[in-house]
């Protein structure tokens, strides 16, 4: 068998988490080194409030709430709703595990069809289609979101729309339905989108929205992290109760939460890491140009 010439034999990496480290490595060791000589390497310590709120400005959003991994974002929101037994959340099967999984542990997942047309991986029209097809209707004619047709006994609360564009169509949609908007941004933080009269970022655009800062994701921190942001005072508080335990104030219990606490040591990383989140994918786009354009020489030639 002929062998392949180097450039098409010599093994790239997706994802140099080593470069990323050797570039950044004396902050993030000064920034880890600050947690463990102050003895705080507990949960929900200063470095998380300092990089909760550096995410309120970066996404402007009025909240921005730290857990402990993108999927521990997901049930904890669709906890602090009063999502149960009973109840629907519609999502799309074009998304990774822990969306639908979120939802059947707690709820019933109803998925849309989906279609990756212009790169979305909703069709807000398919979201109406698996609505009207399921809801009942007042004697006005009026969809009434609140009751799943007799033959079923779950009712929709909610849609999840994964990294979706088409976000103004999906807007008209939550206005006529009145279900509540989770926004699945988990590997999207910084992607914009013209919402409105502004320039949105990602996770802003629905009541809700959440991220994962698992390594491999554009904001990546030394293992498994999230974020929630949200616009809702009450749901905020909510949120911070439901992270951890349930517990507001300390050892008094008035609902059941989860373990959902963000670590002080990754939000000092996540921290030291985010001003650089916009220059990240824009080396990564001139990388990518440059093997373009070299592998389309060498194929010419």
């Amino acid at each position: 068998m002929a062998k392949l010439p180097s450039y098409l034999a010599m093994r790239v990496p997706l994802l140099d988490l080593g470069e990323q480290y050797r570039a950044l490595g004396d902050s993030i060791r000064e920034a880890i080194n600050d947690v463990l000589a102050a003895a705080a390497v507990s949960s929900l310590g200063p470095k998380v409030a300092a990089f909760e709120k550096a995410m309120c400005a970066y996404c402007d959003t009025p909240h921005a709430v730290g857990v402990s991994s993108g999927t521990d974002a997901l049930l904890a929101i669709l906890m602090a709703l009063g999502i149960g037994r009973g109840d629907a959340v519609i999502t799309t099967p074009y998304t990774f595990f822990a969306t639908a999984g979120c939802m059947r542990a707690l709820a019933r997942d109803r998925f849309s069809p989906t279609s990756i047309r212009r790169h979305t991986t909703f069709r807000p029209s398919a979201i109406q289609e698996c609505i009207e097809k399921n809801c009942r209707h007042d004697s006005n004619g009026d969809m009434d979101n609140q009751k799943w047709r007799e033959s079923s006994r779950h009712r929709p609360q909610s849609i999840c729309l994964v990294c979706a564009a088409r976000w103004t169509r999906s807007v008209k949609l939550r206005s006529a339905t009145g279900l509540f908007v989770i926004e699945d941004a988990a590997q999207a933080i910084g992607a914009e989108f013209p919402f409105g009269e502004r320039i949105a970022k990602a996770g802003t655009m629905g009541e809700v929205g959440f991220f994962s800062f698992y390594p491999s994701k554009n904001l990546g921190a030394a293992g498994d992290a999230g974020m929630i942001v949200c616009g809702d005072d009450e749901l905020a508080q909510k949120l911070r109760t439901f992270r951890e335990h349930g517990m507001e104030p300390r050892y008094f219990h008035h609902v059941i939460g989860g373990n959902f606490r963000l670590d002080e040591i990754q939000a000092a990383i996540l921290a030291v890491k985010l001003p650089y989140l916009e220059s990240g994918p824009a080396a990564r786009r001139a990388a990518a140009d440059f093997y373009g354009s070299e592998f389309v020489a060498r194929w010419v030639d």
